[in-house]
């Protein structure tokens, strides 16, 4: 049976575009998985090409019935000022009316991903932005997951159960260039086991429902 994999993402620089491909792709390494990438459009601002790197803006919009529709949804997100950035915070606060009307997320399986501006340890604050995430999942109702256990969580840059994190080029990095990187190696397999898990639970709980 189809089950409904919403990938969704709110970036500027590119950074979480490359992350939420990657967690897509290990969705639709599960049988069954139908999987979308969305973007969060900006609330304020809306689009506005030249504040976004190129091929940022090439995802469908995503909404809150889009949203309803899913049955894993994964939502990845930058910091800012040490929480969720505001873009991605007014669309979850704009599902508070999915609880009042009968808990609509309820049961849903749901992950985070995000990215923070350095690459070595001391630039944290990820897993603040990642449990503030699942804080919102659980007011749903829906079934948080994050990446399952593996030796790439032992030296990978930023690991963490809560969700994959991308870390970018350090501010002090002075060779020049953009300071937005390609994912490592272990951030991809990172972030492809999170996607194809998170699939797979969605996929078990699918099927369960349907006998």
């Amino acid at each position: 049976m189809v089950f409904k994999v919403a990938v969704i993402y709110f970036s500027r620089r590119g950074r979480l575009v490359t992350l939420a491909n990657v967690i897509a792709e290990g969705a639709r390494s599960v049988e069954g998985a139908d999987v979308v990438a969305y973007r969060i459009r900006d609330p304020v601002n809306g689009d506005v090409p030249d504040q976004y790197d190129e091929g940022v803006l090439d995802a469908p919009v995503v909404t809150p019935q889009i949203i309803q529709e899913a049955d894993c949804i994964i939502i990845g997100a930058p910091g800012r000022q040490g929480g969720l950035c505001a873009e991605a915070r007014f669309l979850l606060d704009s599902l508070a009316n999915f609880q009042t009307s009968g808990c609509l997320l309820k049961g849903k399986v749901a992950s985070a991903f995000t990215s923070v501006g350095g690459v070595g340890r001391g630039y944290g604050g990820h897993e603040a932005i990642l449990q503030s995430l699942h804080a919102t999942f659980f007011q749903h109702g829906m079934i948080p997951v994050g990446v399952p256990p593996s030796a790439v969580m032992e030296d990978a840059i930023l690991a963490s159960p809560f969700g994959t994190c991308m870390a970018g080029k350090a501010r002090n990095d002075r060779s020049g260039g953009s300071r937005l990187r390609s994912l490592s190696e272990s951030e991809v397999k990172l972030a492809y086991s999170q996607g194809e898990w998170a699939a797979q639970v969605a996929k078990q709980l699918h099927d369960t429902g349907d006998e």
